[in-house]
């Protein structure tokens, strides 16, 4: 099966055993039987290996680029993250995490909550249940272990991450680490099943709004905590506290490059659009 077939898969389709296998290579995993052992390893190389970032968002908007947005299929998100590096927003990344782990063995759905807790619906999540046992693992959060949602309030030891969860009332709320801005981000899960009619719609949406359609917002994992780009400012969050260095344009190509692993050729179409510009006039911050 060539690329252009898996790009025209459809998203409830299972993906083509090559592509899942390319994609397990390039994440470093050989398929296994799903466990929880697997589950966890095949999350925390999600985390260090695919960004979540708004590139081809960014791109899609300032070209105009009619709908699907980009990402919406999941062979089309996995394509273009082996050829390009690029990842996604929510609504994709949860959406490509989700068809890989039910390509792997696993039982799992697509859920919707509010980021931020604003009581609207604006983000998207995967569970897996193994053992009849939920976890959730967030290809936005990117909470680096899997979130066990049964046994009561959790917190993760880590504080680089200070993830939290408990329930509160019939949703679920996560917190997680985050920067800039205030030291936890919150979201309220409020919708336990979705599809993917319901997801592409939702991601349609935000074309009209949303904190990813004017300055870049990219994150990822490391040894030691997490990065995040916001705008022409990295973060760099451990254990320790938080490292900030503002970036000129040179230096910001060079970490969008070489922390967060963007192709030559989607950075050239960032540029050229004006993406990359935009990040140093006067914005609202993310």
């Amino acid at each position: 099966m060539t690329t252009s077939d898996w790009c025209a898969a459809a998203d409830d389709t299972p993906l083509p055993t090559p592509l899942r296998d390319a994609v397990c290579a390039q994440l470093g995993l050989a398929p296994a039987p799903p466990s929880l052992e697997c589950l966890k390893a095949v999350y925390a190389a999600w985390c260090r290996r695919v960004p979540f970032d708004n590139v081809r968002k960014l791109i899609a908007l300032r070209e105009a680029a009619p709908p699907p947005l980009p990402g919406t299929q999941a062979a089309d998100f996995f394509e273009h993250w082996l050829a390009h590096g690029t990842g996604g927003t929510c609504w994709s990344s949860s959406n490509a995490l989700y068809m890989l782990v039910t390509a792997l063995g696993f039982t799992a759905r697509r859920i919707a909550g509010s980021m931020r807790d604003l009581g609207i619906i604006t983000h998207g999540s995967t569970v897996v249940t193994i053992d009849g046992r939920d976890w959730l693992v967030d290809a936005s959060a990117l909470t680096q272990r899997p979130v066990p949602l049964f046994a009561g309030p959790y917190r993760d030891p880590d504080p680089a991450f200070a993830t939290t969860w408990t329930m509160d009332g019939d949703t679920h709320l996560l917190r997680f680490g985050a920067a800039p801005g205030p030291e936890h981000t919150v979201c309220r899960f409020m919708i336990d099943s979705i599809d993917h009619a319901f997801l592409d719609a939702a991601h349609e949406r935000s074309r009209g709004f949303g904190r990813f359609n004017e300055i870049t917002y990219a994150r990822r994992n490391v040894a030691d905590g997490f990065l995040v780009l916001s705008s022409a400012v990295p973060y760099h969050r451990t254990a320790d506290g938080t490292d900030v260095r503002p970036l000129n344009r040179d230096a910001l190509r060079h970490v969008l490059a070489h922390d967060f692993g963007l192709g030559p050729d989607v950075l050239q179409r960032y540029e050229a659009c004006g993406a990359l510009d935009a990040n140093f006039t006067p914005t609202i911050p993310l």
